[in-house]
Parts: C-alpha cells; sequence; structure tokens
C-alpha cells in the first residue's frame, strides 16, 4: 500500500486537535495522538519536529481555517462577530485550545500576531470617523465579547438551540451599539 504522507498529516493534525483540545500542551500525549490517528509515533517527529511543532502546526491549521471561514469585514462588525460565534459554537475544540493557550501562558505565534496586525490595519482604515475607540480596544472587546459566550456555553444545563441563537443574537447587539456612531 503505498503512503499518502498529505493524508497521514490530516490524520495527525485532526488527532492532535482532540488531544490539545481535551488536555492542553502540558497534558497533550503524543502517544495517544499517534494512536488516534492510526500512525506510527515516529511520524509524528518526522513532521513536526516534536510535541511544540505539533502544537504549532495545529494552530497555524486552526487559524488558516479560521480566517477563510471568517473573514474580518470591518464594514459590518456585529455580522463579524456573529459569524466567529457560529465559528466558535461549530468548532469547540478550537475555542477550548485557545482557552488552554491562556491558562498555560503560551505566546502568540507568529501567524496568529500577523492575522492581528492584518485585522489592526483593516480596522484603523475602515473607522478612521471613528475616534471614540482605538483599532486595537475594538479588536479586544469584539474578540472577549465573542469568546465569553462559547466559554459559558457549555457550562449550561442542557443548552438548546435557541440558547446559542440568544446569545449570538446578545453578542451582535452588543457589537452593534459598541460600534455605532
Amino acid at each position: 500500500m503505498a503512503r499518502d504522507p498529505d493524508l497521514t498529516r490530516e490524520k495527525l493534525l485532526l488527532a492532535a486537535t482532540a488531544e490539545f483540545s481535551a488536555h492542553g500542551e502540558a497534558g497533550a500525549r503524543i502517544d495517544r495522538v499517534a494512536a488516534q490517528a492510526g500512525v506510527n509515533k515516529r511520524m509524528i517527529y518526522a513532521y513536526f519536529g516534536n510535541k511544540e511543532g505539533l502544537l504549532a502546526a495545529v494552530q497555524e491549521h486552526s487559524l488558516g481555517e479560521l480566517l477563510e471561514a471568517v473573514p474580518l469585514t470591518a464594514d459590518d462588525l456585529p455580522g463579524y462577530a456573529g459569524r466567529l460565534f457560529d465559528f466558535l459554537i461549530d468548532h469547540p475544540e478550537r475555542h477550548r485550545i485557545a482557552l488552554w493557550r491562556t491558562l498555560e501562558g503560551s505566546p502568540s505565534t507568529e501567524a496568529e500576531e500577523r492575522s492581528t496586525a492584518e485585522k489592526l490595519a483593516v480596522l484603523s482604515t475602515a473607522r478612521e470617523h471613528d475616534t471614540g475607540l482605538d483599532p486595537t480596544s475594538l479588536l479586544v472587546f469584539i474578540m472577549a465579547l465573542v469568546r465569553a459566550w462559547p466559554s459559558t456555553y457549555g457550562a449550561l444545563a442542557r443548552p438548546t438551540f435557541a440558547d446559542a441563537a440568544a446569545q449570538r443574537a446578545a453578542v451582535v447587539e452588543a457589537v452593534r451599539r459598541l460600534t455605532a456612531p
């Protein structure tokens, strides 16, 4: 049977995403990632170097998917917040990895820093007329509003679609008010 390096890499990224989401960087185990992916453990080291390299690849992959699915639209920041909320609800493992990184004090990746700089540039240009909030504060507030709900969503007793819809609507309305002239 011929090896498919792209498929092997994808299997490892999916398994590692689940592992880092469940256990964080400190608790994640290479053996479990390899077993979950159905791949020899040596392949992790061949593709990613070590556990830190694997986590960096997971973060890069995750960020790429997020940026593709939810591009920043400065002319509709409430809509952007709603789409970002939807993405985090649909991909709770991505949000959990971000929470673990915060808890573990992991530094930002180069890709995250680049993405943030690009968002700030877009906000700076698009919101030149609004002197109420600087672009950095605005981005921080939007991210905090969006990320707060998925964090508490799982803590609700038997959350329903209506709960998520109401939370999403609250986030969108808060960002609308935050960005209204």
